[in-house]
């Protein structure tokens, strides 16, 4: 089977190009890819910091180490939970929303050119079908890659 057939290629390198086109706007406004990610991922009412990891896709020390950066930057504030004291919520600085509308906007943008670029139809059966292989992933037991 050549590389041009095979799905896995084909997402690897439409993500490799997203990361490298998002990462270098990311730089240019002062931030890093992660630290866009989390901005998006942190909701209104403050997030578990536990929660944004597997949201974002991101290992503990990862995300750890970003979200100190976040604090240090005035992104962010780590409020200990009033109902469950061994909780910690992430909250969104007035900088860090301004930041966040800023990435908002940028993503929606992007979005939006893209999907031009791909028409309707396109986007949306592109759209349907990574929603799909994304549930067919989520449930290992009907995909591994050694069956």
């Amino acid at each position: 089977m050549k590389r041009e057939e095979i799905l896995d290629f084909h997402l690897r390198s439409a993500w490799v190009q997203l990361s490298r086109l998002y990462s270098a706007e990311a730089e240019r406004r002062g931030i890093t890819l992660s630290v866009g990610y989390a901005l998006l991922s942190i909701e209104k009412e403050g997030t578990p910091s536990t929660k944004l990891g597997p949201r974002m896709g991101m290992e503990p020390t990862s995300l750890s180490r970003t979200l100190k950066g976040m604090e240090e930057k005035g992104l962010i504030e780590r409020i200990i939970d009033e109902n469950d004291r061994r909780s910690v919520r992430v909250f969104l600085t007035p900088s860090g929303l301004e930041a966040r509308h800023q990435a908002r906007d940028l993503v929606v943008g992007f979005n939006k050119r893209l999907a031009s670029k791909l028409g309707t139809k396109t986007t949306r059966e592109l759209t349907e079908g990574l929603q799909k292989l994304n549930t067919i992933l989520k449930e290992p037991e009907h995909l591994t890659p050694f069956q």
